[in-house]
Order: C-alpha cells, then sequence, then structure tokens
C-alpha cells in the first residue's frame, strides 16, 4: 500500500506588526549604512583612489545610482520566484561586499565594479522588502502603516548616518568608515534572516510575471504615462543633487566635520518635520479636486528655487542652509506624490507595471542627475561658472513645470 505524504504545515500568518518589525529593522540598518558613506562619497572616491577626477567621480554617482535604482528591474523574472528572505538577505550581503571592498578595488574599473554592485544589491532588497509588504499584507491601511514607518526609519538613517560619515571621513579613517558601512548592511541581513519566514514568494497569488522591456515601449507611446515619466525624470534629476553637487558645495564652503554633517542632518530632520503637514494639505487638496500632478510641479518649482539661491549667492554657508531647507520642502511635495501620480494611470494594469514605470523614471533621472552634479560641478568650480551650474538647474525644473502646464510632452 501507498505511503501519503502530509502537507506541510501552513506557515502563520503575517500581521502588520511582524511584517512591520521586519521592514523597518532592515530599513533602519542599511540605510544607517548608506547615510553613513552617501554625503561623502563624491569627496571619498578621490582619496581612495588619487587618479579619479571629476568625470570620473560623475561616472562613478551615475553607475551607483542607476544600479541601485533600476538594477532589480533586469532580474525581475527571478525576484518574482525566489523566496522573499533569499532575496531581500542576498541583496543587503552584496551591498555590503560592493561598498566594504571599495578600499581594495583595483583602480577606476574595480571602483566602478564594486559600486555597481552595491548599487545593485541596494535596489534587489529594496524592490524584495517593499513587493514583500504587498503580498504579506492585503488591507491599504496595513501596508500603508508599514511605508510610514520605513520612512521614519529612512530619515532616522538620514539624520544619525551624516554625523557619522563627516568624523570617520574628516578623521582619514577611510577603511574603518567602509567596515562600518559593510557591518552595518551584514546586521541588516541579520535581522531579515531572523524575522522573514522563509516559505513566502513574490508570484503568490499573482496571474502572470512582470513586464520588462515592454515597460519602455508605454512609457513612449501612452501620453500620460510619458508626461508623467518626463516630469518624474526631470524632478529626481533635480532631487539626486542633494548627494551629488550639494555635497561638493558644502565641501567648498567649510571643512568642519560637524557643519557638514548638521547641512544633512537638517534635510532628514525636517523632512520629519513637515512631511505629516504637508501630506495632510496635499490630501485636502486632492479631495478638493486638485491633481497630483499640481503637487509634483510644485515640488518642481521649490526645488528650482533652492538651486537659485545658491545661484545668487552660493559663496555663505548660510545659503547652503537655506536652500536646503527649501530644497526640503521640495523632497516633501515631489517625493511621495510621484507614486500617486502613477497610481493615476493605471486603467486596468497590474500594480506592478504601474511601480515599473516609476522606477524606470526614477532610475533615469537620477543616474543622470548624479553624472550632472559630480562632473559638471566640479568642471563649474574650476572654471569660476558656479552660479551658471546653479541657475541651469532652476531653469530645467521652471522650463519642466510651464511646458506640463499647457500639456506638455
Amino acid at each position: 500500500m501507498g505511503t501519503e505524504t502530509a502537507p506541510a504545515p501552513a506557515a502563520p500568518p503575517a500581521t502588520v506588526r511582524s511584517v512591520g518589525a521586519s521592514i523597518t529593522l532592515d530599513y533602519l540598518f542599511s540605510h544607517l549604512g548608506y547615510f553613513t558613506l552617501l554625503p561623502v562619497l563624491p569627496v571619498l572616491l578621490p582619496r581612495l583612489h588619487p587618479h579619479v577626477g571629476a568625470w570620473w567621480v560623475g561616472t562613478a554617482l551615475l553607475v551607483s545610482t542607476f544600479a541601485m535604482r533600476g538594477g532589480a528591474l533586469f532580474v525581475s523574472g527571478y525576484l518574482h520566484r525566489a523566496p522573499v528572505r533569499t532575496t531581500m538577505v542576498g541583496g543587503l550581503l552584496l551591498a555590503g561586499c560592493g561598498f566594504g571592498a571599495l578600499p581594495w578595488a583595483p583602480g577606476v574599473p574595480g571602483m566602478l565594479c564594486c559600486l555597481a554592485l552595491a548599487g545593485f544589491g541596494i535596489s534587489v532588497n529594496g524592490l524584495s522588502a517593499r513587493a514583500y509588504v504587498l503580498v504579506a499584507l492585503s488591507s491599504p491601511g496595513e501596508r500603508t502603516a508599514v511605508f510610514s514607518a520605513i520612512q521614519v526609519a529612512v530619515n532616522v538613517s538620514a539624520a544619525v548616518g551624516p554625523v557619522a560619515a563627516n568624523f570617520l571621513f574628516s578623521g582619514r579613517h577611510y577603511g574603518l568608515l567602509l567596515g562600518v558601512v559593510a557591518a552595518l548592511y551584514a546586521l541588516a541581513a541579520a535581522t531579515v534572516l531572523v524575522t522573514v519566514g522563509r516559505g513566502l514568494r513574490l508570484s503568490d497569488g499573482s496571474g502572470r510575471p512582470p513586464l520588462r522591456l515592454g515597460l519602455l515601449k508605454v512609457m513612449v507611446t501612452d501620453p500620460g504615462v510619458r508626461r508623467a515619466s518626463w516630469v518624474t525624470v526631470v524632478g529626481s534629476l533635480l532631487y539626486a543633487q542633494l548627494f551629488s553637487a550639494l555635497v561638493l558645495q558644502v565641501a567648498l564652503l567649510t571643512t568642519e566635520p560637524s557643519l557638514r554633517a548638521a547641512f544633512f542632518s537638517l534635510n532628514a530632520v525636517l523632512v520629519i518635520v513637515l512631511q505629516i503637514p504637508v501630506a495632510f494639505v496635499m490630501k485636502r487638496g486632492m479631495e478638493r479636486g486638485r491633481s497630483p500632478m499640481r503637487y509634483l510641479l510644485l515640488g518642481l518649482l521649490a526645488f528650482s528655487c533652492s538651486f537659485a539661491v545658491l545661484g545668487v549667492c552660493g559663496d555663505a554657508l548660510v545659503a547652503a542652509f537655506a536652500a536646503v531647507t527649501v530644497f526640503t520642502l521640495a523632497e516633501t511635495l515631489f517625493t511621495p506624490t510621484v507614486s500617486t501620480v502613477f497610481a493615476e494611470l493605471g486603467d486596468g494594469r497590474p500594480a506592478v507595471e504601474v511601480l515599473g514605470f516609476r522606477q524606470v523614471a526614477t532610475a533615469a533621472g537620477e543616474s543622470a542627475g548624479s553624472f550632472v552634479g559630480g562632473t559638471f560641478f566640479s568642471l563649474a568650480a574650476a572654471h569660476h561658472a558656479l552660479p551658471v551650474f546653479w541657475y541651469a538647474l532652476a531653469a530645467a525644473g521652471v522650463l519642466t513645470a510651464v511646458l506640463t502646464r499647457k500639456g506638455a510632452p
């Protein structure tokens, strides 16, 4: 007589508390590592590799940002099938290894490979973590609670990380700085390994795998998607200046590590303080019939105002702090509204495809912005033309907002 194998016991259902704890710890530790490096990365690379000039700094930032924002798109099929815990842990360990190996990377090619590996790992973990929330929790309210916790964790890390970054950098402890970053990513991986169940896959409950290159065709041919994508590309390009051109600007204005750290910590603290009231105002406006695109364009104009301040009086440190305050207001308008604008384009599309539009546009904009900030800022500074650089960025935001209001592109 044959024997029957008893089915494996079902895993206990995920709760908002358990999922929230897993994802919050992941983002807290991984982003503490991220923000311990990012505020000094443009000035750290030439210290680690003396032959790296302005063009290579910009290229390195472009490679890192592109891999971080879009790397997971190249393995979306695998991520769709693989266990969530495996992809999250794997992504975090890849990021830690990439950053940790930077001091020993063989020349510029090795440096670029390390940054690409780290960015790819961050992208894989980020996509897996957010998709885990969607798969594990069915209630929009529960998902919103977890995503809000992520926002708080990220900004706590953004407030603390730059302090450690600038003090370790100013003491020339470059190896220790990158070792701390790698250790924090390893700690994040350990928390995921302990808190995330091993059975869940992103394909659970899904009817078909996500589209890949088909996303690009829709972004070009569909007028609504094209419009939202173009605004997101430009806004992401302007946002990317925070950790590229603005890093270099502050480095020119002061060598005091506490002031450098305060510049970026101020951004994080202001996001925490401003995000809730700004979100309340936007919610009330949308309930009264105002389009989410309106707030996205207001974010572009606020970015432009912050760069105009630097164009007028960029030689003063107080102007840099004023600019980052306006920049933060722009961030609270722009960043959360991007997802809302793309969600309005659902039109029967799977949610993963709508989020894919956002990811592609953000990856393109932030990658280009990192290159612009890392390369053209340095070239403008060398030719004593920094006001021209800041005015050009301001004009890009204003022109995009005006054309979009008129129905273009």
